[in-house]
């Protein structure tokens, strides 16, 4: 077993790692939306907004985790318990599940489902089996839960920030145009 010492120099040293490459990706992202700053027609504050404000925290969480590494200056041995709880956590990760790859490729099929049925017509099905592959297994909780949260995420892209979606393609982008009417 290595050193307290040793190990929590590696832990430093893979957090840095991690930081930068999160400062990377922020950089790169907000380099290749830097040019959307123009104001639309109807958001002054153009469609690189939202964006910005994400990639800006992820920039300021970053950092912070960068200087954290060097504001503490030498781990104290109290920090040996976190490095126990990580250690012991390796062990107990199982084997790679049906449930897992099911809830990596749901957020796919969601993706291409909205561009070609509608966000409208998709999510609620989205929501539904994402429930049921964690575990809700209760027909009431599920249909409450989705159509609540389905509800939630409409009010606020419809009513409050006024965000279009996708409309989908065909008959569902007249379909997702008729159930945004009665939205709005």
């Amino acid at each position: 077993m290595a050193e307290p010492g040793e190990s929590q120099k590696s832990n430093r040293k893979q957090t840095l790692i991690e930081a930068s490459i999160w400062l990377v990706f922020a950089m790169l992202a907000y380099a290749l939306a830097v040019d959307f700053d123009k104001p639309l027609p109807t958001f002054a504050l153009g469609a690189a907004h939202w964006p910005h404000v994400i990639i800006t925290i992820i920039l300021i969480a970053a950092g912070v985790l960068i200087v954290s590494q060097f504001w503490r200056g030498t781990a104290k041995l109290a920090d040996g318990l976190t490095d126990q709880i990580f250690d012991e956590a390796e062990d107990d990760v199982g084997p790679l599940s049906a449930q897992t790859i099911a809830m990596f490729i749901l957020p796919l099929l969601w993706v291409f489902g909205m561009h070609k049925l509608g966000f409208l017509v998709v999510t609620p099905f989205f929501l539904l089996a994402c429930s049921w592959v964690m575990g809700v297994r209760s027909w009431k909780v599920l249909l409450t839960f989705t159509f609540s949260f389905f509800a939630v995420i409409v009010f606020v892209f419809y009513k409050l920030i006024f965000t279009p979606l996708p409309m989908g393609a065909g008959w569902f982008h007249s379909l997702n145009g008729e159930m945004i009417g009665l939205i709005q």
